[in-house]
């Protein structure tokens, strides 16, 4: 984040649900996510402003996509 509140625009735009102000640090590959994010969207697991797709059912994909390219300081819990 610049010293006014704005991002980089060289990284990922993709808002996690972390703390609610979370951006992925992951460099911008195309259409302003990270490869990564990229790949979901295309898949139709994001949208184009990156919200995840409320028919993916998936727990542990939902929490890839969700916590991919930001450091939580802690595991994410996930059963097994």
């Amino acid at each position: 984040m610049s010293r006014f509140g704005r991002r980089d625009v060289s990284q990922c735009k993709f808002r996690t649900s972390w703390g609610g102000a979370r951006f992925c640090q992951d460099p911008a590959y195309l259409e302003g996510f990270c490869k990564f994010h990229h790949a979901a969207l295309l898949r139709g697991e994001i949208n184009e402003r990156g919200i995840i797709n409320e028919r993916l059912s998936d727990q542990r994909r939902r929490r890839e996509i969700n916590f991919h390219g930001i450091e939580t300081g802690d595991s994410t819990y996930v059963e097994g």
